[in-house]
This record gives structure tokens, C-alpha cells and sequence, in this order.
């Protein structure tokens, strides 16, 4: 297994020492090389980093801009100064635990449609209980080794991509500035291209969330920009619900399948169900069991709560359709019928 680990750095060199001393102790059974991009740090990070480069010469390249030249910007040059079959781009805020990276190549090998893989993170809700260690919350995960579920988007704080989907489709977007929505334009490239992003559950990376981007002070200019830019090539994600009572094998598989399409499209699918039933195991496909009786009064409740409102709520009857109509009002939804 060989890889070129990119970890683009703007100072913090108390957040980089410690992201690249993990590297360094968690990663055997990896034939690795950390390709560090210095965005024009100052001179005790820069320092640091020539002398990494020096004492390490097999295991590190240093890339020094003398200005800043943002995330995309430095992730792409990596890339580009990268030749394994794998690259891994790594925030400097994060602490990778034990084989995440030999998890992350071993699922991505295990299919040849996926394309990019993240870990498992407190980034996507993969928490460790309070005072609970890293590491010990990291063996527990270890043991769901060689599982994936698919994601409606891989998220760039860790992100594995084979070098077969760069020459497909290409790098980040650098339209997207300092950052935000480029990792997950390149998650729709991705899938547009026939690959799968998923997520490895036995491998973990704990990220300290916005240390870099809570410094920029232009961060919700640049966010609410970078999302424009995003839908009008994508469209804004679909938020899709089914209240399913008792549907038959037939019907289930047929709303499974659109539901599973519609999930790797970055669309959010929730099925209200009374029963257990087999779904897909995708993250953007949620199920919400509500047993007993009043099934469709405590349906139609969590769906008029919700913040995030609706695009479209599908029922089997025709007056269940017509009772949440008269609701329209409230939830804003169009409604349709499986």
C-alpha cells in the first residue's frame, strides 16, 4: 500500500506537531510519505518544518508558499507534486489513531467503484463519551474494521481518493477560494463519475473542528458565496420524506432503489416507518420508528417540528394525501404517493 498524505499548514504549530507525531506513530503497514504544504507560515513553523523535512527525508517533502495561498490551493499542489496510487488530504488540526490510514486503503480496495473514503470522526458523529481517552474510544471503533456505510458526500478534513478518480475527474475546485463545498463538488464529480464515497468505520480521526477556518474573518462571506456557487451547479439537496405504514417487498425494494439514488445525489431521505424494515445503509438515509398505535398523528408531528423543512412528503393513501395537504401551510412540502 503506498500513499502521499497532503497536510496543507498555516501556523498552529502546536495543532501540526501533534497531527504529524500521530502520522508517525499510527500508520504501519503503510508505505507513506507526507507531503507538507507551509502556506507561508511564520518563521517558527516554517522552521520546524525544514527541520522535519532534514531529520526526515524519506517521510517528508515541505512545499513552502510565501503567501497564503488558502486549503484548495495547497491540497491541489500536494496533488500535484504527489505519484502514489493513493492520496490522503489531512487537515493539521486532526490526530489520526491507530491503522487509520491501512483502514481507509483496505476499504477503498475492497470495491473498485470507491472512489473516495473518509474515516470515522467526530466530525461525523462518531463521539467519544465525555473524559472518555481517544485511544480507547479509537479501539472500540477498531473493532468494526473492514465495515463502510456510503455518504451523500466525503468530507475534505481526512479524505483518502485513489489517483484513478483524480485522472477522471480531476482536483478540487479552486473556485471555491480559501474553502467550503469543494469537497463536496468533488464528492458530486465523484458520483457523477460512477464512484462511491463512503466512510471506513473501523478507522478514526478526531478533528478539532473550524481551528483553521474560526480565524478567517471573512468565513461567512466566503461560506454563504461558496454555496451559491455550489447549487447552481447541483441544485440545493432535496429533503424527502416517506410515512410508510405496511408496504409490500415490492414496493419497499422500488423505494429503496430511487431512495439510494437520490442519496448519493448529497438528497436527505427520511422514512417514517411503524415497523422495522430492511433499508439501505447509506448517512443520508435516517429512519424513525414510532411502534404502537397513533402511528400516522406521531408521523406527521415530527415532520411539522422539524426546522429544516421538506421538499416532498410521499404517502400510500390517497387521504392521508389529502389530510397533509391541507397542512401545506405549515410544512411547505409537495406531496406524492409510492
Amino acid at each position: 500500500m503506498n500513499c502521499d498524505i497532503i497536510i496543507p499548514v498555516w501556523n498552529q504549530l502546536n495543532y501540526t506537531k501533534e497531527c504529524i507525531e500521530s502520522v508517525f506513530k499510527n500508520t504501519p503497514g503503510v508505505d507513506y510519505k507526507l507531503i507538507v504544504i507551509d502556506n507561508a507560515s511564520g518563521d517558527e513553523t516554517k522552521n520546524y518544518l525544514a527541520n522535519l523535512m532534514k531529520n526526515f527525508p524519506r517521510y517528508v517533502s515541505v512545499i513552502r508558499n510565501e503567501t497564503n495561498l488558502g486549503f484548495i490551493k495547497a491540497a491541489n499542489q500536494g496533488i500535484a507534486a504527489s505519484r502514489a496510487p493513493y492520496v490522503c488530504i489531512l487537515n493539521n488540526d486532526t490526530l489520526a489513531m491507530k491503522n487509520w490510514l491501512k483502514e481507509m486503503i483496505a476499504i477503498a480496495e475492497s470495491a473498485n467503484d470507491i472512489g473516495l473514503v473518509n474515516p470515522s470522526s467526530n466530525n461525523l458523529g462518531q463521539k467519544p463519551a465525555a473524559g472518555e481517552p481517544l485511544g480507547t474510544y479509537a479501539a472500540k471503533i477498531a473493532e468494526r474494521r473492514g465495515e463502510f456505510i456510503e455518504l451523500g458526500a466525503a468530507i475534505g478534513f481526512c479524505m483518502l481518493i485513489k489517483r484513478k478518480v483524480i485522472e477522471k475527474i480531476g482536483v478540487l475546485d479552486e473556485i471555491y477560494g480559501m474553502g467550503n463545498f469543494d469537497d463536496t463538488d468533488l464528492s458530486r464529480r465523484a458520483v457523477q463519475a460512477g464512484y462511491r464515497c463512503v466512510r471506513a468505520c473501523g478507522a478514526y480521526v478526531y478533528h478539532r473542528e473550524s481551528a483553521s477556518f474560526g480565524k478567517v474573518k471573512t468565513f461567512d462571506d466566503d461560506f454563504r458565496r461558496n454555496k451559491e456557487i455550489f447549487e447552481f451547479r447541483w441544485g440545493k439537496p432535496k429533503r424527502i420524506a416517506y410515512i410508510l405504514d405496511t408496504v409490500d417487498t415490492n414496493t419497499l425494494k422500488k423505494i429503496n432503489g430511487d431512495s439510494m439514488e437520490l442519496a448519493r445525489g448529497g438528497n436527505w431521505i427520511w422514512y417514517f416507518v411503524k415497523d422495522p424494515i430492511v433499508t439501505p445503509r447509506h448517512s443520508n438515509i435516517i429512519v424513525k420508528y414510532f411502534p404502537g398505535g397513533w402511528f400516522y398523528i406521531k408521523a406527521v408531528f415530527n415532520i411539522l417540528k422539524k426546522k429544516k423543512k421538506f421538499s416532498r412528503i410521499m404517502v400510500e393513501e390517497e387521504n392521508a394525501g389529502k389530510f397533509l395537504a391541507k397542512l401545506s401551510f405549515i410544512h411547505k412540502a409537495e406531496i406524492g404517493y409510492y
